[in-house]
C-alpha cells in the first residue's frame, strides 16, 4: 500500500473518529433546573419575584393608606392554603394550657364548627401560634403576593369587580369552602370569610403622601375582609389598622414559613 494510501485512511480516520466517541464535553449533564420545594402540609408555596403592591385608586377604609403602587420583590416563601381553624386552634391549647378564645364554652368550640376560622384571637396570640407550629405570621407583602399574584389583580379571582359567589359572606364558614375565590396560587379565603392578621405596624408606604393618626407603631394591620364586611374592605390591597390586642369576632389569621 502506498503511502499516499496510509496517509489518506489516516486523515479519514481521524476525521471520523470524534464522531464514533463522545467527547468528554459531550457527555456532561445538561444543567439541573431547580426543583419547586415541597411545601409542609396544608401550606402552598410562593415563588420568588416581584408583585405590583398597593393601588394608585385605593378607597378603602381610610383612603389612600395602600398607594402608590409599586413594585416589591420577595424571597420564596411558604404560606398556609387556608385559616387557622377552631379545631386547629384547639390543638395548640391543650399542648401549651393556654387559654382559648373567651366565646368558646368550657374550652371548646360550638359544634360544627370546627373546620371554621379560628377567630376573637389578638395579635400576639396569632404570633405565639404560628411559632408553636414552627412557623411565623406572613408580612403584609407576602399575604398580598399571595392574594394577588404577579399580575396586581384586585380580587384573588381577578378583576372585574365583587363576586359574592366565590367568598364567604354573612356568617364565618368552613375554610376553603368556596375553591372559585382561590388566588393564582390556590390560597384560599384571602377575600372574606375573616380578617387575618399580617406582621407589621399599620405605616405609610413608601413616597405616600396620605396623612393617618393610625399610622406609626401604634397598630398592627388585618387584612382580607371577614363576613362581615363590605367588598371594598376585601380586595387585594386593602388594608386596615387594629390594636394588637384586639379580639375582634371578624378576624382570624394565617401561618406563614421562610425558606430555609
Amino acid at each position: 500500500m502506498s503511502k499516499r494510501l496510509y496517509i489518506s485512511i489516516f486523515l479519514w480516520a481521524a476525521t471520523l473518529l470524534p464522531l464514533l466517541i463522545p467527547s468528554a464535553h459531550s457527555q456532561e449533564a445538561a444543567p439541573a433546573v431547580a426543583a419547586t420545594p415541597e411545601a409542609p402540609a396544608g401550606m402552598v408555596y410562593i415563588a420568588a419575584g416581584p408583585f405590583q403592591m398597593g393601588s394608585n385608586n385605593d378607597g378603602g377604609i381610610i383612603s389612600g393608606v395602600a398607594s402608590p403602587q409599586r413594585e416589591v420583590s420577595l424571597p420564596a416563601f411558604f404560606i398556609d392554603r387556608t385559616e387557622v381553624t377552631n379545631a386547629e386552634y384547639k390543638k395548640y391549647c391543650d399542648a401549651t394550657g393556654y387559654p382559648p378564645p373567651p366565646d368558646w364554652k368550657d374550652g371548646k368550640f360550638a359544634e360544627g364548627r370546627a373546620n371554621w376560622p379560628v377567630l376573637r384571637v389578638n395579635w400576639w396570640e396569632a404570633r405565639a401560634y404560628a411559632a408553636w407550629a414552627g412557623k411565623r405570621l406572613p408580612t403584609e407583602a407576602e399575604w398580598e403576593k399571595a392574594a394577588r399574584g404577579s399580575d396586581a389583580r384586585e380580587y384573588p379571582w381577578g378583576n372585574g369587580g365583587w363576586d359574592g359567589d366565590k367568598v364567604a359572606v354573612g356568617n364565618p364558614a368552613t375554610v376553603g369552602s368556596k375553591p372559585a375565590g382561590a388566588s393564582p396560587y390556590g390560597v384560599l379565603d384571602m377575600s372574606a370569610n375573616a380578617f387575618e392578621w399580617v406582621d407589621g405596624w399599620f405605616d405609610l408606604y413608601p413616597n405616600s403622601s396620605a396623612k393617618s393618626p393610625y399610622f406609626g407603631r401604634i397598630f398592627r394591620i388585618i387584612r382580607g375582609g371577614s363576613y362581615d364586611g363590605s367588598p371594598n374592605l376585601a380586595n387585594t390591597y386593602n388594608r386596615c389598622p387594629m390594636r394588637p390586642q384586639a379580639r375582634s369576632v371578624w378576624v382570624g389569621f394565617r401561618c406563614a414559613k421562610s425558606l430555609s
